[in-house]
């Protein structure tokens, strides 16, 4: 007699009907489309989008079970390119780099080049941080004002030229990788979208400009890599690293093509990451200023006037809370995205192979489940050592509470594909923190609406205009 399964069956997620609706949605406010959907329909919702299926993950079990337990499962070639070949977003500016390479040799390549970001390593980069971010300031007058996306852009790409190609701001390289390369416009401006690789074909005036930067980008860094060749191979800087590092296996080190890959990967994943931090951190201390004023108090009792030394990171622990909350509010980057190479099942519904599957931390990260008035910035949130005084706010300590789900929080990423920069990003970010914080305060302007811009990265999309204002006695 046969016996019948009673083994529940997977369905479809829910979700929305209608995929140029959904096209248009994404293409214009994505985030408050996807935090609606997950509100209206759950943890996992299946949105039809052009010739594509989009499954949108918020639940930290399921982003856990597809970017940890299950990864293997999963690619990051997400793009399709035709003729049954998939490629991943941004490739077409990082090449084959840790942030798009995929499977064994993606494993290989991020444990060639972990060793660059150890802590005693970043630690010897913790100067850099500090006198960079000293210099960015010292050309401010009480009352100027200021673009701080632009400012923050500066301070992490000098921070991002010196650690990686040991070159100055004011230098001819530091310009080049300035100017070269149009972020916001051409294939970087629809990178997420399921078409993207055939916009940037098209001959548009942005598509243009944007490859003329890579090519000038590419040049210099081939440049740089020739003249390390030339010196003692003794350098400091990520670059030299990088051309000295030997596969533990074979003793090869990298071709040049994957040399250049990884310090382009290095280069523009690097700087404009911990930039938006920044500047939605000082955007947020504006319109708080009980969090700022706490931060200042915190900065003058640990630095008095000097300039912070890694040592004094662990005794920010106030400014700390503020980047890391800031990127609760404002994440890095706008989404991780995966394709499952075979059919895959979360929480009883059907993931379809070669579907795309989108984990957006903004969405995770504004979930009142998880997170407690998710919209209110609260710094406190992420004290493990509050005062006595912060014991009445119910907040306190809340996201470093034990039984938290690990991925409730996830600016970096998780599992084998974390961003290989967290640790040298925070730090660099609660140092310029530090640094500026000694002399400098900054007013928002009256008037002027903060919208986040939500592509690649998440920015202010016109700027954050501020008035800088000299602290009394700085």
């Amino acid at each position: 007699m046969t016996q019948l399964s009673t083994a529940p069956v997977a369905t479809d997620a829910p979700g929305p009907t209608g995929r140029l609706r959904a096209l248009l949605a994404i293409s214009g406010n994505p985030m408050d489309y996807f935090t609606g959907l997950r509100d209206q329909y759950g943890p996992v919702v299946h949105i039809p989008v052009g010739f594509r299926d989009f499954y949108l993950i918020s639940d930290p079990e399921e982003i856990h079970e597809v970017l940890v337990t299950s990864h293997r499962n999963f690619s990051k070639a997400t793009m399709s390119a035709g003729r049954g070949k998939w490629a991943a977003p941004l490739s077409v500016v990082f090449g084959n780099g840790l942030t798009t390479s995929d499977g064994e040799f993606h494993r290989k390549q991020r444990r060639l080049i972990q060793p660059m970001f150890h802590h005693e390593r970043i630690a010897g980069y913790g100067r850099a941080f500090a006198e960079i971010s000293d210099d960015i300031q010292s050309g401010w007058k009480d009352g100027d004002r200021l673009d701080m996306s632009v400012e923050m852009t500066e301070l992490t790409l000098a921070v991002v030229a010196r650690t990686l190609f040991d070159v100055s701001l004011d230098s001819d390289v530091a310009r080049t990788i300035r100017t070269a390369m149009p972020r916001h416009e051409g294939p970087l401006r629809w990178d997420s979208l399921p078409f993207a690789r055939y916009l940037s074909m098209l001959p548009l005036a942005g598509n243009k400009r944007f490859f003329e930067g890579r090519e000038r980008l590419e040049a210099i860094v081939y440049q740089l890599m020739a003249e390390r060749r030339q010196g003692d191979g003794q350098g400091a800087d990520l670059l030299s690293l990088l051309l000295a590092a030997r596969d533990a296996d074979t003793g090869e080190p990298m071709d040049d093509r994957q040399v250049h890959d990884e310090a382009i990967t290095l280069l523009m994943a690097g700087h404009e990451t911990t930039a938006n931090a920044l500047a939605w951190s000082y955007h947020l201390l504006g319109n708080h200023p009980e969090a700022r004023e706490r931060m200042h108090e915190e900065i003058d009792e640990v630095l008095g006037d000097r300039l912070p030394t890694i040592e004094d990171v662990p005794r920010l622990a106030w400014t700390d809370a503020v980047l890391t909350e800031a990127m609760r509010l404002y994440p890095p980057i706008m989404g991780m995205a995966r394709r499952p190479l075979a059919d895959f099942e979360l929480r009883g519904h059907r993931i379809p192979k070669d579907s795309f599957v989108a984990i957006l931390p903004w969405v995770t990260h504004r979930d009142p489940e998880l997170w407690p008035q998710p919209e209110l910035f609260a710094p406190q949130r992420w004290l493990k050592t509050p005062r006595p005084a912060d014991a009445a706010d119910a907040l306190t300590g809340h996201a470093v509470a034990p039984g938290r789900p690990r991925l409730a929080y996830l600016p970096f990423g998780a599992g084998p594909r974390q961003c290989i920069g967290n640790t040298f990003s925070q730090t660099e970010g609660v140092m310029a923190l530090a640094t500026v914080g000694r002399h400098w305060e900054f007013e928002p302007v009256p008037g002027f609406q903060v919208n986040p811009l939500a592509r690649i990265t998440i920015r202010p999309e016109h700027g954050l205009p501020v008035t800088a204002r000299r602290r009394r006695g700085a």
